[in-house]
């Protein structure tokens, strides 16, 4: 039987909600299985702000519950039929590690959902959010990398200082969004890019030319 729950009403207050959601699941005592998948990648859920998605978030919710999470893409309608008047529906990123995804104002608007036993990647949304972040006005040098985990495992090494950033390309494609962020770093001297056909293409297009930063 459905029991009553409350939904905050913003959407920035529900990805806050599945935000916690998340990062509650991965320090589950039950989360046995994503925080060993962590660990073999040599990951950490205090570096990489990992979460995990047991699929269990609408359980024992109502219509109304459910309908406000696929509001903001993390459920959504299943065309698989039920004999029942209720609305079935689909939790996004099942049984994956999750990693936030922020805009400019540090807030989290985005997933990005590995699959834990196929290893299959997806994005909640298509907001423009980046991972871990958009790089500190502070930042002079900025690595970009092809995928989320690739700057996962970046700041899993903590060789970055407080002047240094890395960003994740959207699978190796340049987004509006990365121009934005790396457009508006008043200190930036030095961008890397590491790794990437994608990369190395925007590259010579300059789409990021800046006086004064090198590109390497």
């Amino acid at each position: 039987m459905e029991t009553e729950r409350k939904l905050p009403n913003g959407k920035k207050e529900r990805m806050e909600f599945i935000h916690r959601y998340l990062s509650n699941g991965i320090r589950s005592g039950r989360a046995k299985a994503p925080r060993e998948w962590l660990a073999k990648k040599g990951l950490s859920i205090e570096a990489t702000g990992a979460g995990f998605n047991s699929g269990q978030i609408h359980h024992r919710a109502d219509q109304a519950f459910k309908a406000g999470l696929a509001e903001v893409g993390f459920m959504q309608k299943s065309d698989v039929g039920v004999n029942c008047e209720t609305t079935p529906y689909t939790v996004f990123g099942i049984f994956s590690i999750m990693f936030p995804l922020k805009n400019l104002n540090n807030e989290v608007v985005n997933f990005y959902s590995v699959r834990i036993k196929s290893g299959n990647t997806a994005y909640m949304n298509q907001e423009p959010g980046l991972y871990p972040g958009y790089p500190s006005p502070l930042t002079k040098r900025l690595f970009v990398v092809n995928t989320v985990m690739d700057a996962a495992t970046i700041l899993e090494s903590r060789v970055l200082d407080n002047k240094e950033a890395v960003i994740a390309l959207h699978d190796g494609k340049v987004m509006p969004e990365h121009e934005k962020a790396i457009k508006n770093l008043p200190a930036l001297m030095e961008v890397i890019y590491i790794d990437s056909p994608a990369i190395k293409a925007a590259k010579e297009k300059k789409v990021w030319d800046k006086n004064g930063v090198k590109y390497h």
